[in-house]
């Protein structure tokens, strides 16, 4: 009996822990398994970008019993488990608790996700509107400190209009004048919303409306400026805007566009951006595959537009003047993407890439937006390789077309240069003029005129190749390398795993005297595109297949001071190999100021390491050659805010720096300007493998 009751326990017990443990992940587990009993699922996203892990996360609005609420689920231990909760409460009977566009048929979809404050994380808000309620409301929840907090809440009784104007984020709240909904007039408070602390400021000051000329106001993107010092100028100023409260009756994705098709086509890729015209909807621009009805076993690439029609609520289809004859791939085997869109001032311009009518070649089209329609800016042939670039320098925007053809007898590449300015309303793509051509052999084109798909530093500004290809990033450093059996030059290797690996700048040399080459990159390693970018350095060798070392410390000041921070290349012992010296630049938190590392790095057996054992780092540095003997001379100042200081000497002996000297001097350079004049410094231009700004010059 003692054993019956003791195994009816057990499973009581093990009933009990399956009804209220969470399940365990599973990748085809049924999400309402993760539900209360009943629930019906209204919006779902599933993303990694709900915290800063790499696990998918699940945000879930759903309904139960006219209740809504909304969950956020995380992956934690193997299962999935509920990390933060919203009750919503009963919706309004009328809507189902969706927010109207005023007076329109159109409603906001309840739950909307998006990463406004770049972090890298989601923000998600819900209009909703609650039952019994004259007002309905906008909440918004931030991640911070490793959970989602509701931040604000927005209330309005017409309209809720949440707008990114580019620099700022509004909330436009609308309501009727006193409280009246038969009132002719509406009142419009407009509040910004604070990254810093993540409140909405301002909203001291209302506007007045009539409804007529509110619906031109909502359905504008370029609009006046109703919030911050711009709201209170005698003169209206406008500002472009785009909304981030999207509508629930617009489809999306391919259920927006295969409608739109001939019954032949095949959608091949597509785009969504709001500033394509000048209404608050978004626009599909998209290519599609057609039969060539010429040649029906070519294949066409045509593009298009899908333009929301407001009024009739479906999209009408914009034909635009591009065609070409199947996807175009680069000389690296790697397709490109046939859709771009370039921005402007206000409305954003386009580009096509694709085939042209003979194969192989690639036919590249600029399309200015003027307003009112698209028109052909500039089309541009290759037979080989075509690239596209935008360019900073000089606190100057341009666009750059590089066109190489190749000869079929010799082989030599014609290379062409096009450069266009921004001119217009729009900044629309002005006359592209030939900057000049060269003959060269397909490595020394690829040497000089390879980009990488990502904004390239240079002391003056950056080159940013805006084509771009379907690859998969890899972090050479913790991977195994792709093709190790390559047995071809070790650059052809580097030209096809330039944007992969994210090598932003190389050099290939016999770095040991033996033979062969090796060749050192330079590879970003941050993830933020426009921010303050990262790099490691690579040393790349072909033995055995090929093999990456990673040397040196992360820079993230390189080109900076004087001498630069950045990597040199020097035989400083008289030996068979070179050394390669790392010099860094940092802020040292004991003494509040900025210092400078150095760190040499020589061949010790096969692999690469330091050849140091000591830090040296100091207020400023040199590593010079002086009568035949390498010295490294580092200097301290005496205090934080004077000039003189003490000057420490190292002489290269025996494999290792071995300290001589203290000296007093006024600085640095005064002490150096004593020694002999046949000293070499090695911190120059003629010893920098990556220049100041770590990129190559621009052109």
């Amino acid at each position: 009996m003692r054993q019956v009751r003791g195994l009816l326990f057990f499973c009581s017990v093990l009933l009990l822990i399956m009804l209220f443990s969470p399940f365990t992940a599973q990748a085809n587990s049924d999400l309402l398994n993760y539900l209360p009993l009943g629930a019906n699922i209204i919006q779902c996203f599933a993303l990694a970008d709900f915290d800063y892990d790499a696990d998918n996360e699940y945000l879930v609005l759903y309904a139960l019993q006219d209740n809504y609420a909304v969950t956020v689920l995380d992956l934690i231990d193997g299962r999935y488990q509920e990390t933060y909760f919203v009750n919503l409460g009963r919706g309004n009977t009328k809507t189902g608790g969706k927010v109207k566009m005023g007076e329109t048929g159109y409603s906001y979809r309840i739950l909307q996700v998006d990463d406004l404050d770049g972090d890298g994380v989601l923000e998600f808000w819900t209009l909703f509107h609650p039952e019994g309620s004259t007002y309905a409301e906008l909440t918004m929840h931030k991640y911070k400190n490793n959970c989602y907090l509701a931040v604000f809440t927005a209330r309005g009784q017409y309209d809720l209009q949440f707008m990114d104007y580019g620099e700022e984020f509004v909330v436009h709240e609308v309501n009727y004048e006193n409280g009246k909904t038969n009132s002719p007039l509406l009142t419009i408070t407009s509040r910004v919303w604070d990254l810093r602390d993540h409140q909405l400021k301002g909203g001291e000051e209302a506007y007045q409306l009539t409804r007529e000329d509110y619906r031109h106001f909502a359905r504008s993107r370029q609009r006046p400026v109703l919030f911050g010092p711009g709201a209170k100028k005698e003169r209206t100023v406008l500002c472009w805007g785009n909304s981030l409260n999207k509508l629930a009756e617009i489809p999306l994705d391919e259920r927006a566009l295969l409608p739109l098709l001939p019954g032949n086509a095949n959608l091949l890729e597509w785009e969504l951006d709001p500033a394509l015209d000048d209404d608050v909807d978004e626009e599909y621009v998209f290519t599609y595959l057609l039969p060539d009805p010429e040649s029906p076993s070519k294949i066409r690439i045509q593009a298009a537009l899908a333009d929301w029609d407001f009024e009739r609520c479906r999209y009408q289809l914009v034909p635009l003047p591009f065609e070409a004859y199947g996807r175009a791939r680069d000389q690296e085997g790697y397709l490109y993407k046939s859709v771009y869109i370039l921005h402007g001032n206000g409305l954003n311009h386009l580009a096509f890439l694709g085939n042209g009518a003979e194969l192989p070649s690639l036919k590249f089209a600029v399309l200015n937006n003027n307003g009112l329609f698209f028109e052909e800016a500039a089309v541009f042939n290759a037979n080989w390789h075509l690239q596209f670039l935008e360019c900073y320098r000089n606190q100057t925007l341009s666009y750059q077309v590089i066109t190489a053809d190749r000869d079929k007898e010799t082989g030599l590449v014609k290379t062409k240069v096009f450069e266009a300015f921004p001119e217009g309303a729009y900044d629309e793509f002005g006359l592209f003029l030939s900057r000049g051509e060269e003959i060269l052999t397909t490595r020394n084109y690829k040497k000089e005129y390879y980009h990488i798909e990502e904004p390239v530093w240079s002391g003056g500004g950056y080159e940013y190749l805006l084509l771009e290809t379907f690859h998969e990033k890899i972090d050479p450093f913790a991977n195994r390398l792709p093709g190790t059996t390559y047995s071809g030059p070790i650059d052809d290797y580097i030209f096809k795993y330039l944007t992969p690996f994210r090598i932003h700048h190389w050099s290939v040399q016999d770095l040991d005297r033996d033979g062969g080459e090796e060749a050192l990159l330079l590879l970003r390693t941050d993830h933020d595109l426009w921010g303050w970018p990262e790099y490691r350095v690579g040393l790349l060798k072909q033995e055995n297949g090929f093999q990456l070392q990673e040397l040196g410390p992360v820079f993230s000041d390189l080109g900076e001071g004087n001498p630069a921070s950045g990597v040199y290349l020097a035989d400083i012992v008289d030996s068979q190999e070179m050394e390669i010296i790392f010099l860094r630049r940092e802020y040292d938190l004991k003494t509040r100021k900025r210092k400078i590392g150095l760190e040499i790095y020589s061949k010790q057996g096969p692999a690469w390491k330091r050849a140091h054992e000591i830090d040296f780092v100091y207020d400023d540095l040199r590593l010079c050659a002086v009568d035949g003997e390498v010295w490294l001379f580092g200097f301290d100042r005496d205090g934080q805010n004077n000039q003189e200081g003490a000057v420490y000497g190292f002489q290269w002996r025996d494999g290792r720096f071995n300290y001589q000297a203290k000296s007093t001097a006024s600085g640095l350079e005064a002490f150096l300007a004593t020694l002999s004049p046949r000293r070499i410094d090695f911190f120059t231009p003629q010893y920098m493998v990556f220049p100041p700004g770590a990129e190559r010059s621009i052109r």
